[in-house]
């Protein structure tokens, strides 16, 4: 078989009309047997599972992998076996790609394989972000065969098919990253001749991830687009507490109530056992820095604060007291928000 340059490779994709979707990286060489390609910066490593070793491999980069998570998207020019994406480049993997061929019949066969990833930050801009009026911004882009959801966190967007082909030329690009607390998003500018609508907002349950459904109902994919839009914390404001658990209980003297995870439990220090004592959790004590947290008394005539917010030095565990001064008990009910 002829040996086929990365430069004559390019050009057939190019002349296929793919002009605006212009590999980042070509790899080329003659596999007779099982390898892995380990793809990290503009640097590839084989391993040799079985079989022989590859012979005459060359790749070309026109722009290194950058170091941070995504979906890369291979393309088989040729080969007669199984290529497949092993890992994508992540940070538990220092965004390596892996990649297996498998070349299960007898004798070698030459292999080219295209690679398509979002640049770095800044080596694709998109188009311009308005910054009329206060508001930060991530605009996304992409193909879509049928329906797709948008996963956007912090300052990356990853696009999950439900149903249909999976999306491709997906490229997004923010002005400042998603913050890691509640902030009110808004879809604007949404372009397709499909559906385009927010699914979910960003909050502590989805690790304040924002979620964009797109719904492609004719044949063959269809080009979107939308950008999100919120509001930016205002300097030395704090995240929004919100309620996450009520404690019900009878108390007659001091009582410290300690939360961890989804449980509660009470300890007198002064005075009469706690009756009746209940814990409704709305949802678990996450295991973070807390210094915002607050109780309220909903029910009691005593008095009720916070002794310890959660921190790595304590378990992460939130402890209040409550203080009934008067004799007898009385009903307590309080609500713990963070």
């Amino acid at each position: 078989m002829p040996l086929v340059n990365c430069k004559a490779i390019l050009l057939a994709i190019l002349s296929a009309g793919r002009l605006q979707d212009q590999p980042q990286m070509i790899w080329e060489g003659q596999v007779d047997g099982v390898s892995i390609l380990r793809i990290r910066g503009n640097q590839i490593d084989i391993e040799e599972v079985r079989g022989l070793p590859v012979q005459r491999q060359r790749a070309r980069f026109f722009e290194r992998l950058p170091e941070r998570r995504q979906i890369v998207r291979l393309e088989v020019v040729e080969g007669r076996g199984r290529v497949r994406v092993l890992e994508q480049p992540r940070a538990d993997n220092n965004y390596t790609l892996s990649v297996e061929i498998d070349d299960h019949q007898s004798g070698s066969s030459w292999y080219s394989l295209a690679f398509y990833w979002a640049g770095g930050r800044d080596s694709w801009l998109g188009p311009p972000l308005s910054q009329e009026g206060a508001g930060e911004r991530l605009w996304w882009s992409g193909r879509v065969d049928g329906e797709a959801v948008v996963h956007c966190r912090r300052d990356f967007c990853e696009a999950e098919t439900t149903q249909g082909a999976p999306v491709t030329r997906d490229r997004f690009r923010f002005t400042r990253p998603l913050p890691a607390r509640r902030v009110l998003v808004s879809l604007e500018e949404k372009q397709g001749r499909g559906e385009v609508r927010l699914l979910e907002q960003p909050r502590e349950e989805n690790e304040f991830t924002a979620r964009v459904l797109i719904r492609d109902p004719q044949r063959g994919a269809g080009d979107y687009s939308f950008v999100l839009v919120w509001a930016p914390p205002a300097r030395g404001e704090s995240p929004i507490a919100r309620r996450g658990m009520i404690w019900r209980g009878a108390v007659d003297g001091t009582v410290r109530v300690t939360l961890q995870g989804s449980q509660a439990w009470a300890e007198v220090i002064s005075g009469a056992p706690v009756e009746d004592e209940q814990a409704e959790f709305i949802r678990p004590l996450p295991a973070r820095n807390l210094p915002d947290a607050t109780v309220r008394k909903l029910r009691g005539r005593g008095r009720v604060q916070i002794l310890e917010y959660p921190s790595a030095r304590n378990g992460y565990r939130l402890v209040f007291q409550i203080e009934d001064p008067k004799a007898g008990s009385d009903r307590y009910q309080v609500e713990v928000s963070w």
